[in-house]
């Protein structure tokens, strides 16, 4: 290539060379726009925001590097072999602005893409929430018909006698009531402290950015209802030692025995308005119970504050499958009795995860909170393991033996 250029007489080579910088001049506006593009969104997609003052802030420091890259264009341009250009070729002058006018369209186009898609997803939201307003509308018409009255109780004293009997019937049913499953002294102090623990995060999250994972859980219906996960020690891990005790002849014959895992350790708070939930089961279908789960009412469940509504008998593959057929909204399954878990303070709800059930809406002016703990059966296979409602510091750490054995 040397040898090439030497015998070019020295004013067609000035005249190429020329020409080669003017090329390399008219390439300058793509090199300043591509550069400031790639440093601007990263910023944008770090903050989240709709913030155009930053970055506007960040327009003389990106000019400035595209201004540098493109100097170092040119000086390297001479070091490549001579590219064809057309006779009569003259590049269009370069104006100063040119580059910054490129960031500020490029701006605008970004806060306009960023502005349609949120608006895109708040649609989204609203025709999600419509369409799960509808579907528990429907399931309301279904179920008005079917027989339906309060969940039957047993005091948990009573399963050191008949636990065997306490248990027949939760397999077939997928459902039991244990009244005064903790004490009433016991259910008071771990309402406060729920109330207490609520406010906290509720003030944590008050910064923005939505509910913080590890605080809470994913629950249906979200307005004025939360899915509280509750820290270790006070007063709720010795409300969870309680009734573990005063459970353990069915625990252990339900969760398989002492090795079964705790998976779930949170508050269900349904506040005043709260919706009424979707039917719904809290694991699909599998063959095999894979999960126990307890709600402990921390003050009387009232008919008008959402009560639970379970279906007893909806664990099975013939349940579920009259469910789906039916699109969720009507069929066998909701036409079957259901039961309405109206509780004491202190009074549980034991239910298989597989059974379907709901949260009602509460329309009284009263909170209504559930302490709830699930157990993971011996052996079995939980598909919900990685995300279900307890701090990751307590995840696959605790047995129902630890708990027995205090």
């Amino acid at each position: 290539m040397l040898a090439a250029r030497s015998t070019v007489c020295p004013a067609a080579a000035a005249s190429v060379r020329g020409l080669k910088r003017g090329s390399a001049a008219s390439r300058r506006p793509a090199l300043r726009v591509s550069r400031p593009a790639r440093a601007s969104l990263p910023g944008r997609a770090e903050s989240k925001t709709n913030d155009v003052a930053k970055l506007f802030a960040l327009l003389p420091a990106c000019l400035s590097a595209a201004t540098a890259f493109a100097a170092r264009a040119v000086e390297a341009v001479d070091d490549y072999p001579t590219m064809y250009v057309p006779e009569g070729y003259v590049p269009s002058p370069l104006d100063d602005g040119d580059g910054v006018a490129q960031l500020v369209v490029l701006a605008f186009c970004a806060v306009c893409g960023f502005v349609g898609m949120k608006l895109s997803l708040d649609s989204e939201q609203v025709k999600s929430e419509e369409a799960l307003a509808e579907k528990v509308a429907k399931q309301v018409a279904a179920m008005r018909a079917a027989p339906s009255g309060p969940v039957p109780g047993t005091p948990v004293a009573s399963l050191a006698e008949d636990a065997a009997a306490a248990t027949t019937k939760f397999d077939n049913e997928g459902l039991l009531r244990l009244d005064a499953t903790v004490s009433p002294e016991t259910a008071a102090a771990l309402l406060a402290e729920v109330n207490a623990t609520l406010a906290r995060e509720l003030e944590r999250a008050s910064g923005g950015g939505g509910l913080p994972s590890d605080a809470f859980g994913n629950v249906y219906c979200k307005g004025n209802r939360y899915d509280l996960k509750l820290p270790w020690g006070g007063v709720a891990e010795n409300a969870l030692r309680e009734a573990a005790v005063n459970m353990r002849p069915f625990l252990e014959r339900a969760a398989g025995g002492e090795k079964a895992r705790l998976c779930e350790f949170a508050a269900l708070v349904s506040d005043p308005g709260s919706a009424r939930q979707p039917v719904h089961p809290d694991t699909n279908y599998r063959r095999d119970r894979c999960v126990v789960t307890s709600f402990v009412a921390l003050q009387d469940v009232e008919s008008d504050m959402g009560p639970t509504v379970f279906i007893p008998g909806s664990h099975t593959a013939s349940a579920h499958l009259a469910f789906r057929e039916a699109g969720e909204t009507g069929g066998a399954a909701l036409a079957a009795p259901h039961g309405v878990a109206t509780l004491g303070s202190g009074d549980a709800t034991v239910f298989d995860s597989r059974l379907l059930h709901c949260g009602g809406g509460n329309a009284s002016d009263k909170r209504r909170v559930l302490f709830y703990f699930s157990f993971e059966v011996e052996g079995s296979d939980n598909p919900n393991s990685a995300v279900s409602t307890i701090r990751e510091e307590l995840r696959g750490k605790v047995t129902l033996g630890d708990l027995l054995a205090a």
